[in-house]
C-alpha cells in the first residue's frame, strides 16, 4: 500500500461518473469537510488484498502515527529551541567555541498543526502494481473505521468513480508525505514471557536470573568464560562497538578471499579466486553427505510473485526486508529463503506415503535480504548471500521427532568436519517441552558443554521448537549458523490466527494408507548456516582464540594446502616436479619461487595458515626427499609456542599420504594454474 498524506485546509469532492463496470456504492454526490483536513490517498497494491482488514488497519496505524507527527512538531520544535538557547548560552560563556545558532520557527501559527479530520481517498496513480481484485474497494472505507475507532473523525471518498476535487494544502514542514505500508502479519511480541534456562553437560537445568541492570548473573555450575559471553550476547546487549572493525574483515581482504564492492548494493560482495575454491568446497562437501543422507536436489527461481496467496501468505507471515523487482507490469521479490517456490512445489505434488521422509535440498545461490545499513557486518550479517537448505517432510510428529534427531547428528557432523565450536540453543514451547524433555537433554549432554534454553508461553511462529548453532566472534558478538525447526504450521490449507481468523497456507497433503488425506510436519534445516557466515565463523572463531589455538582452515578447505619452498635455486626443478605432482593429483600446492630468505618464506607460509610447507635443501634433493612442516590447526600451542609438527627429509609418498589423511572422504578442488607459483601469482588488490 502507498499512501500520499496532504494536509489542507478544507476539502470539497464531487462525485461525476462511474469510472469501472462496478464501481463502489457510495450515496453522497458531494463530500465537504471543513476545518484542517489530512487527505490521505491510498492506492492498494497486489499483495495488500491477501487481507484487507489487515491491510487497512497498517494503513490506518500508519496515518495516526502521521497526524500524531504533525500535531507534535511545534512541541519538538519548541524543545530543539530549548537545546538551541542552552548552547548559546555556553557559547557566550565561551564554554563553547562556535556562533550562536538561530532559533527555529514555524512556517505557519502553531495552530495550524492540527488535524480535525481525515479523508481517505483512493488513488491509483501511487502505484503501478494495483490490486485487480474487487476486494481492494473495502480497504478506504475500512481504514476510516478504524480510525473512528481511534477516536479520529474520517471519512472516505468511493472507488471506481470519476471524481474532481479541491484541496488546499497549507505547505508547511510536514504538509506533504508519503508513506510505503508493506502487509505484514506480525507475530506477538514473547521475549518478555520467555523462561531461559541453562542446561549442564550432565543434563541439569539451571534457572538464569538476571540482576537489577539486566545483566546475567553467574551460575556457580558453569565455569566456561567463553559461555558467559555467549549469554551476555543472547541475553543482554545485542549493542556493539561500531567503532571497532569485526577481526574477520581484515582477515578476508589480506588473504583475498573476499572484498566489498564499492559498484553494487552494499552488503553484496566480490569473491577472489581462493574464495570462490572455499564457497565451492563447502557446497561440494555440503551437497556430497546430504546426497549419502538420502536428499534429492532441487533448484527454485530467485523470485516469485506476490499475487500467490500461498507465496503471500508466507511472505507475510514471516516478515523480511525485500528486495523488489519489477517486469513490465509485474513485480516479483527477490526471495530470502527457498520456503516460497519449495513449498508451493509440494502443494502440486502427488506425495505418496512411501516417499516421507521426503528431504529436498537446496543449494540457494542467491538469497536477498535488505538488512539496515547499521545492521550489515562484514560477512555476519548482509543482504546477498548463498544458504545451503534442507526441508523435509515428515507423516506425523513423532516421525519429525526421530527425523530431528537424526538431523541434529548430521548437523554436528558437517560443523564439526568444517572445524567449527559452536554453542547451542533450544527454544522451544513450554507444552512441547514438557513431553519432550528427555530427549532434547539427551542431545545436548552429547555436546560435552552448557547449552542456552528458551520456553515460549505459545508457539509465535510456524514452529513449535528451534534449535540453533551459534558461534562467538572477537568481540564477543553470538550468531546464529546451523538451524533446525519443527514446523507445524505451512503445510495446513489454512492457521486459524490468535483473533480467530483463518489465513491460507500451502495446503500440502497426501493420502495416507488407511485413505485419510493427511498434512506432513516440515523440518526446516540450513545444515550449515548461510555460507558467508560459515567463513566469518571459521574467521573469527580462529582469530578469538589465537592466544591459545593455532589458527586456521582445514586441509581439505584451505585454498592453498601446500606450499614448496626452496633453500636455493639449484633445487627449482626438483620444486617444479613436486609441484607437478601434488597438483597432479588435485591437492592445492603453489611453489614459492621468490628470491628472498627461507626464513621469510617460512614465516609468509605462517602468516597465509598454510597446513603443509614442504622445505627442500640440498640434502632432500640427493634423496629424493621432502621436509614438511605440518601446522597444527585447530590444535593447542605446543609448549613453546610453536604452530607446526617437524617431519625431517621423508619420501613424497609419506607427504601425500598426509594429505589424503586429512581429504579423505572431502570435496577435492584445482588450484588455477596463476596461482601455482608465488612470484608470478595474480594479486587482486594493491
Amino acid at each position: 500500500m502507498k499512501i500520499l498524506l496532504i494536509h489542507s485546509q478544507d476539502v470539497e469532492v464531487i462525485k461525476n461518473k462511474e469510472a469501472t463496470s462496478n464501481p463502489q456504492e457510495f450515496a453522497d454526490d458531494f463530500i465537504k469537510m471543513e476545518g484542517l483536513i489530512l487527505v490521505c490517498f491510498v492506492s492498494v497494491e497486489d499483495q495488500d488484498t491477501y487481507d484487507t482488514e489487515l491491510i487497512a488497519k497498517q494503513g490506518a496505524e500508519e496515518i495516526e502515527a502521521a497526524i500524531l507527527q504533525i500535531t507534535g512538531f511545534p512541541e519538538q520544535l519548541r524543545q530543539k529551541n530549548e537545546e538551541i538557547r542552552e548552547i548559546n548560552k555556553k557559547i557566550e560563556s565561551g564554554e563553547l567555541k562556535g556562533k550562536p545558532r538561530k532559533l527555529l520557527e514555524l512556517i505557519k501559527d502553531r495552530d495550524m498543526y492540527r488535524i480535525d479530520k481525515v479523508l481517505v481517498y483512493p488513488w491509483a496513480h501511487l502505484s503501478k502494481f494495483l490490486s485487480n481484485e474487487t476486494s481492494a474497494m473495502e480497504v478506504c472505507p475500512k481504514i476510516a473505521e478504524f480510525l473512528e475507532e481511534r477516536g479520529i473523525e474520517a471519512k472516505f471518498s468511493p472507488f471506481g468513480w470519476y471524481k474532481s476535487f479541491k484541496i488546499n494544502c497549507l505547505g508547511h514542514e510536514l504538509a506533504e508525505m508519503y508513506r510505503d505500508v508493506k502487509l505484514a502479519i506480525k507475530p506477538e511480541e514473547q521475549l518478555k514471557n520467555s523462561i531461559f534456562r541453562v542446561i549442564t553437560p550432565i543434563g541439569q537445568e539451571l534457572d538464569v536470573k538476571f540482576d537489577n541492570e539486566g545483566n546475567v548473573k553467574p551460575l556457580k555450575e558453569i565455569k566456561d568464560e567463553d559461555f558467559y559471553s555467549f549469554l551476555r550476547s543472547e541475553l543482554g546487549s545485542r549493542r556493539i562497538d561500531k567503532a571497532i572493525e569485526p577481526a574477520h574483515i581484515k582477515v578476508m581482504k589480506e588473504f583475498e578471499l573476499v572484498d566489498f564492492d564499492p559498484n553494487t548494493d552494499a552488503g553484496n560482495f566480490r569473491w577472489y579466486t581462493k574464495g570462490v575454491i572455499m564457497k565451492n568446497l563447502i557446497k561440494n562437501f555440503v551437497e556430497d553427505r546430504l546426497i549419502d543422507y538420502g536428499a534429492i536436489l532441487i533448484d527454485t527461481p530467485i523470485m516469485y510473485t506476490v499475487k500467490n496467496k500461498k507465496l503471500t501468505a508466507q511472505t507475510a507471515r514471516f516478515p523480511a526486508r525485500s528486495y523488489w523487482l519489477e517486469s513490465g507490469k509485474d513485480r516479483f521479490l527477490l526471495r530470502y529463503a527457498s520456503d516460497f517456490l519449495l513449498f508451493d512445489l509440494f502443494s502440486q505434488m502427488n506425495l505418496k506415503p512411501h516417499y516421507f521422509p521426503l528431504r529436498a535440498y537446496e543449494y540457494e545461490q542467491y538469497d536477498f535480504r535488505r538488512e539496515q545499513e547499521g545492521e550489515l557486518s562484514g560477512l555476519r550479517r548482509l543482504r546477498g548471500f548463498i544458504m545451503p537448505d534442507l526441508h523435509t517432510l515428515c507423516k506425523t510428529l513423532e516421525s519429525s521427532i526421530n527425523e530431528f534427531k537424526k538431523q541434529y547428528e548430521l548437523i554436528k557432523n558437517l560443523e564439526k568436519d568444517l572445524g567449527i565450536k559452536s554453542y547451542v540453543i533450544f527454544r522451544v514451547t513450554q507444552e512441547f517441552y514438557k513431553e519432550n524433555k528427555d530427549w532434547i537433554i539427551n542431545l545436548i549432554k552429547t555436546e560435552k558443554h552448557p547449552a542456552l534454553l528458551e520456553l515460549w508461553e505459545d508457539r509465535y511462529y510456524y514452529y513449535i521448537l528451534k534449535f540453533e548453532r551459534n558461534v562467538l566472534s572477537t568481540q564477543n558478538r553470538s550468531a546464529t549458523l546451523a538451524t533446525n525447526q519443527i514446523d507445524v504450521e505451512s503445510s495446513l490449507d489454512y492457521m486459524v490466527d490468535t483473533d480467530g481468523k483463518k489465513r491460507q497456507k500451502y495446503n500440502i497433503s497426501f493420502i495416507d494408507t488407511d485413505g485419510q488425506v493427511r498434512h506432513p510436519i516440515i523440518l526446516h534445516n540450513s545444515p550449515t548456516g548461510g555460507l558467508e557466515r560459515v567463513l566469518w565463523g571459521l574467521i573469527e572463531s580462529s582469530i578469538r582464540n589465537k592466544e591459545k589455538i593455532v589458527p586456521g582452515f582445514k586441509t581439505w578447505l584451505s585454498p592453498i594446502q601446500v606450499r614448496i619452498i626452496t633453500v636455493s635455486d639449484e633445487q627449482s626443478e626438483y620444486a617444479e616436479k613436486i609441484l607437478s605432482i601434488l597438483n597432479g593429483e588435485e591437492f592445492r600446492a603453489d611453489f614459492d619461487d621468490r628470491e628472498e630468505t627461507v626464513g621469510k618464506k617460512i614465516r609468509q607460509s605462517e602468516i597465509e595458515w598454510i597446513p603443509y610447507t614442504v622445505i627442500i635443501g640440498k640434502k632432500e634433493q640427493q634423496d629424493q626427499t621432502v621436509s614438511i612442516r605440518k601446522r597444527l590447526i585447530g590444535k593447542p600451542f605446543g609448549p613453546t609456542k610453536q604452530t607446526s609438527e617437524q617431519i625431517n627429509n621423508v619420501k613424497i609418498d609419506v607427504l601425500l599420504e598426509m594429505l589424503e589423511e586429512d581429504t579423505r572422504n572431502f570435496p577435492k578442488y584445482k588450484l588455477p594454474i596463476p596461482f601455482r607459483r608465488v612470484s608470478t601469482k595474480i594479486y587482486f588488490r594493491k
